[in-house]
């Protein structure tokens, strides 16, 4: 058996081909046809541009591109002439009446803000024109990004002109099977009478994500007392409830602790995705890039995981594993770091770590790769850290998992130094799948009258063998706050569009200690209100609303409020990162200004209390318990993955982020069942045939695509497509694989479930940007050793005069380039995004990325090295423009 990892560590350096005459291991390349010589490749790269219905070099199918631009070029001139000779309607431009002080026209200005989408937070500045948003950007000030943004917080303002979200509330007319047989348009007041009626009969629930906000925490309290004690249950799409039952069995507190990348020589990955997905990827991003760039040793990076990710293509180390496997890698870590350390493993986990010492040889791992690992960490004591967490880890055994990471994390004291148990840990995915099943439970016994869900598509995430679809037909009344008329919307009776959250007030705790804002940069487009203004609204129609709703007239009002009695009184303008405090008022419990306070929040857009550390908090006893033995695995296994572009889902109607090339795949508009090499030649695979999935006796439907890295035994399949009712852009657009999660112990179980594959004789075509460009054999992909780099830090790099196409011009003052870093580059693709936003860069569809003519100003190549079955990966960005 061939080992299953790939070391990057000893790259020697290469000059990449375009057209290779043949395959040596030590040549780059960018796809499968390409190493294998497929002259269709060869064929496609010597014309200037991809063929297409319009385009040949031949003519023999149509219109030559070049041809075609010529005659297009004199349409629009001959379009343009004839309709200067017709007299157009006559438009008029209203001037503002009073034009507010702020705004000059033609002058930008900036607001701080804050955006969460149920798996990552950032603190935002927001770009307006004329009282417009046009672009954001990451807050320099907010700890967690220190200015950077994902691709999906770029792309969250174009959500805010999404022509298809709900512009008022729907009255949903629902018959006896509770299925939608009319949807009727109606206004808030009227919805807000027949709901408070309702709420007035008690047995209330409120289901949600994650809300890490003091204000909706404090408005749901009061709703709560209003209301005879409503029920408020969080529940995330993509969870992590392991982790934080993990730490509860580990140290006695369920919690999400912080992770201090930066400090750490050694990072060991166990499916943990940090630098593409997984709970807070732009700030592990920052300082991972940090540690690369600003120490000697640059930190070493290795992962082992069951299919190829972003972080694994960043990997000094990669090792191949089954999902069903991570819990082995573990304890085989702690029995070999402990053999060769000295260091007494937890007495709830020797026994285990005994019984997995062999493992890796029994999963067909380098020996003496991974003892080099075990090694390593010994070495790295302190400054090293272990990770696992993301839905490849949602296994069976996903709880022992995180015991297991702790444990070694404590013997290698790595507590209170790489991570922070205590003040810093996040407030984001702290939903509960347990809580949740406890409340299905109680729907469908009628203990539930009305159900109040807020922005979770419920019925489309959640598996079948949740319940909840048939337990939803025992409440009486249901109300979703959703912006589209979904999967769930279609089964409440009143659906009231949340809007933006651009749109409007509201506050947020992502981490332990710091307090971001989010202010309104635009008056809501359309009828619509945030879960915070229908429960303010709510709580003051009851009879004796809670003191604090009462006295706010508004939900602005409200989180004011929340500010001057909650935040204020223990916050630090002092203690944030880069911030300049001068003109700062520090307030404390012995006075300062609210009014300046507020001011002061609303133009930094976050504060810190006194409370929070910026250094890690001290070490804690670990008093886990492991019992599990290496059990026998056989035929497939399922990973399912949340991918960097849709996340959940939430943003599928966003059409840059489904035109967005996943960084590792490249493939656009799609998911896909990703299949190693091997698996593709043993079950007769191509790229874009058609399978069948099957798990637990649900089966779906997906195109494969053969993608180097991924295990043999492992099929992975990304989560946030194929919705119904996402709108026109995003609305039947992949493949739902949802219905392939199970709840099983209380938990929901995405992946290391067995799965059985069908091929069927269906064809599908997966569009990839991956071959559209080559750099004609100059050099590009540019390597050198460690060693090497040690001695000359200009080892590799690729030195060439650039000559000017207009050399009779002469410049005198600043002259544009572009320089990435290629040592702190994940190749995450939130740059593309960025310049498609700040450069209103439209999308062209599937079609057309097919023909070659997607529009991205930034592309990121992926280029490999080996062979497909054992392949070192690469990313490497380049600017087209």
């Amino acid at each position: 058996m061939e080992p299953n990892n790939v070391s990057n560590e000893n790259r020697p350096q290469s000059r990449p081909e375009s057209r290779p005459e043949s395959r040596p291991e030590s040549r780059p390349w960018m796809s499968l046809e390409q190493w294998s010589g497929d002259p269709a490749v060869a064929a496609r790269m010597e014309n200037e541009f991809m063929s297409s219905p319009l385009s040949s070099e031949d003519g023999k199918d149509g219109v030559a591109r070049r041809d075609f631009l010529k005659i297009m070029g004199a349409s629009l001139a001959l379009a343009s002439t004839t309709a200067s000779c017709i007299r157009r309607p006559q438009e008029h431009i209203i001037p503002y009446a009073k034009a507010p002080k702020e705004i000059t026209p033609g002058e930008p200005n900036y607001y701080t803000s804050t955006w969460y989408d149920g798996m990552e937070g950032a603190g935002l500045i927001v770009k307006t024109m004329e009282g417009r948003p046009i672009k954001v950007e990451g807050n320099p000030l907010h700890p967690m990004t220190l200015g950077g943004l994902s691709a999906r917080a770029h792309a969250e303002i174009l959500s805010l002109y999404d022509p298809d979200r709900l512009k008022g509330p729907i009255h949903n007319l629902l018959n006896k099977g509770r299925t939608n047989k009319e949807s009727v348009s109606a206004d808030f007041e009227a919805a807000d009478e027949k709901i408070a009626e309702a709420l007035k009969a008690g047995s209330v629930a409120i289901v949600s994500g994650t809300h890490p906000s003091p204000s909706i925490k404090a408005i749901i309290s009061d709703f709560s007392k209003s209301y005879g004690g409503a029920r408020w249950v969080e529940y995330d799409a993509l969870p992590n409830d392991s982790i934080r039952l993990g730490q509860k069995a580990s140290y006695g507190r369920a919690i999400l602790p912080r992770y201090r990348f930066e400090s750490a020589k050694m990072v060991v990955s166990i499916d943990a995705d940090f630098l593409g997905t997984f709970l807070s990827p732009v700030e592990f991003t920052k300082q991972w890039s940090r540690r690369r760039t600003a120490n000697k040793d640059m930190g070493r990076l290795v992962s082992f995981e069951s299919f190829l990710s972003l972080t694994g293509a960043n990997a000094d180390d990669r090792f191949r594993i089954r999902a069903s496997q991570q819990i082995d890698v573990v304890l085989a870590l702690i029995s070999r770091v402990a053999k060769k350390s000295g260091l007494t493993i937890p007495p709830g986990v020797a026994a285990s770590a005994k019984l997995f010492e062999n493992a890796p040889k029994a999963m067909g791992l380098d020996e003496k790769l991974f003892d080099k690992v075990a090694s390593d960490l010994v070495s790295a004591r302190g400054e090293s850290l272990v990770i696992a967490g993301g839905l490849p880890t949602m296994t069976a055994n996903a709880v022992e998992l995180q015991i297991a990471v702790n444990a070694l994390n404590s013997m290698l004291g790595n507590d209170g130094k790489t991570i922070d148990h205590e003040a810093s840990a996040f407030q984001t995915m702290n939903g509960s799948s347990q809580d949740l099943q406890a409340l299905i439970a109680d729907m469908g016994a009628g203990k539930v009258k009305t159900l109040i869900i807020d922005q979770l598509n419920l019925a489309y995430v959640l598996p079948a063998d949740s319940g909840f679809s048939e337990a939803l037909k025992k409440v009486d009344t249901v109300i979703y706050t959703g912006n589209r008329n979904d999967e769930t919307g279609v089964s409440a009776q009143w659906v009231l569009p949340a809007g933006s959250s651009l749109e409007t007030w509201g506050d947020y705790e992502l981490q332990s200690g710091v307090y971001s804002i989010q202010q309104p940069t635009i008056m809501p487009m359309y009828k619509t209100r945030s879960l915070g203004e229908v429960l303010l609204a709510w709580t003051q129609k009851a009879a004796s609303p809670a003191a604090r709703a009462k006295t706010a007239a508004t939900w602005r009002e409200y989180v004011m409020g929340i500010w001057k009695t909650e935040i204020q009184p223990k916050a630090d303008v002092t203690s944030l990162p880069k911030a300049d405090v001068t003109s700062l008022p520090k307030a404390d419990k012995h006075g300062g200004s609210f009014e300046d306070f507020w001011q002061a929040v609303l133009q930094t857009g976050v504060v810190a209390s006194a409370s929070r550390r910026e250094k890690s908090g001290s070490s804690r006893s670990f008093t886990g318990q492991i019992n599990i033995k290496p059990a026998k695995v056989d035929g497939y296994e399922l990973v399912l993955y949340p991918s960097i572009q849709l996340g959940d889902g939430r943003l599928a109607n966003i059409a840059w982020l489904q035109e967005l090339p996943d960084p590792v795949s490249k493939v656009v508009w799609d998911n896909y069942l990703q299949v190693s090499p091997a698996m593709a030649r043993k079950e007769g695979l191509n790229k874009g045939d058609i399978v069948e999935v099957s798990v637990g006796g649900v089966t779906v439907k997906a195109p494969v695509l053969v993608q180097p890295g991924v295990h043999d035994d492992v099929v992975a399949l990304a989560v946030g497509y194929g919705q119904k009712h996402a709108g026109k852009v995003g609305g039947e657009i992949g493949v739902n694989a949802f219905p392939l999660v199970t709840f099983g112990g209380g938990r929901p179980i995405f992946s290391g479930r067995a799965v059985k594959i069908t091929k069927t004789s269906g064809r599908y075509e997966i569009v990839s940007t991956q071959e559209h460009h080559t750099m004609e054999g100059r050099q590009i992909v540019i390597e050198a050793t460690k060693s090497s780099f040690d001695k000359d830090p200009s080892s590799g790099i690729h030195k060439h005069q650039i000559f000017s196409i207009w050399p009779q011009h002469q410049y005198t003052k600043h002259k544009w380039g572009m320089a990435i870093d290629l040592n702190s580059c994940t190749g995450c693709s939130a740059c593309v995004i960025a310049c498609q936003s700040e450069n209103n860069i439209q999308t062209v569809g599937k079609k057309y990325v097919m023909q070659g003519r997607e529009m991205h100003w930034i592309r990121i190549d992926r280029y490999y090295k080996g062979s497909p079955d054992e392949p070192e990966v690469a990313v490497m960005p380049l600017t087209c423009q």
